[in-house]
């Protein structure tokens, strides 16, 4: 996300905030699939792992490599965020998969999405969403976990799947929120009743500063709905804004994962930069290398660098 450099930034940066934070106190109203308003810096969110999984803390802008479009562009800003004393607000949306063919396994997605619940922060606010041929989301975010857990243990599965549509309402509810900003997204199913189309969604989850981690499970095998997720399509959510895709085999193993996507969400790096070319419309590429190579990184794929005009007083 791009934003205005001045005093008020700098503050905010330097007390709070992460990339998305700061462009809900100062974005303009955005277009549908483009990610830009018109200010100066861009912002990232990087995480950074080892060969194990783990994140790898400790590292300094001297360890980096930012480049748009392969140009290397000057850090002005690094910042290791963790959980802890570090803390930096999480806002997240659960959309979680109801339809008929999650009758058997419902209740293993219950426990592992309010485990999920119950690891977040006193800063952190949530936000669940649960489709079908339908999609419903609760009220609003909150930090109250009992609330978030009420609505979870209150899920019934029934009728068609909806992806499309429900990671579509997920994006639109989450772009103005502030901290960083994540969808966890999980489907036995592909699609087979949304009105939005797939590359639709593809283009969306490129224009909204939100990251996705997708978990697909194959439904179970005494329903009448075959074939499992998309995987394609979850991998190219995912990997389009540096989130993470996973595919267990057994449903006990959905804890874990949802701990492990809770666990990165509280652990990575924030890196901001102004730009060497002016924005032009076109999208902007992101790359993030490190002096290192025990380690890996991943990051948004890059951003529409396209300047608003501004409104005449």
């Amino acid at each position: 996300m791009r934003l205005r450099p001045s005093a008020a930034f700098v503050a905010a940066l330097l007390t709070f905030t992460g990339p998305a934070g700061l462009a809900h106190q100062q974005a303009t109203e955005q277009k549908p699939f483009t990610l830009a308003v018109d200010v100066d810096i861009v912002s990232v969110t990087a995480v950074v792992y080892d060969k194990a999984g783990h994140f790898v803390g400790g590292l300094g802008p001297q360890n980096v490599t930012l480049l748009e479009d392969g140009v290397p562009q000057e850090v002005t800003y690094f910042r290791e965020a963790k959980g802890g004393e570090e803390r930096i607000p999480l806002s997240v949306v659960l959309v979680l998969d109801t339809s008929g063919s999650m009758k058997e396994n419902l209740g293993f997605l219950q426990e592992a999405a309010t485990t999920f619940v119950e690891k977040l922060e006193d800063v952190d606010s949530a936000l669940v969403v649960s489709f079908n041929e339908t999609v419903k989301g609760s009220v609003e975010f909150t930090g109250d976990v009992d609330r978030l857990e009420s609505f979870v243990n209150g899920l019934q599965a029934w009728g068609g799947t909806s992806l499309y549509d429900a990671i579509r309402y997920a994006l639109d509810r989450i772009k103005n929120e502030a901290g960083r900003k994540a969808l966890i997204v999980f489907t036995d199913g592909d699609d087979t009743t949304s009105s939005t189309r797939e590359q639709d969604v593809v283009d969306y989850v490129r224009s909204v500063e939100a990251t996705v981690y997708a978990i697909g499970f194959r439904p179970g095998r005494g329903t009448a709905i075959g074939g499992g997720p998309n995987r394609g399509f979850l991998k190219r959510v995912s990997s389009e804004t540096g989130g993470d895709f996973f595919f267990p085999d057994r449903v006990g193993d959905l804890i874990k994962v949802f701990a492990g996507i809770s666990e990165e969400l509280h652990n990575h790096y924030l890196l901001a930069y102004t730009p060497k070319r002016s924005p032009d419309g076109t999208f902007r590429a992101i790359e993030l290398k490190l002096d290192r190579k025990d380690a890996e990184v991943r990051l948004r794929k890059g951003y529409f660098a396209v300047k608003h005009r501004r409104p005449r007083p």
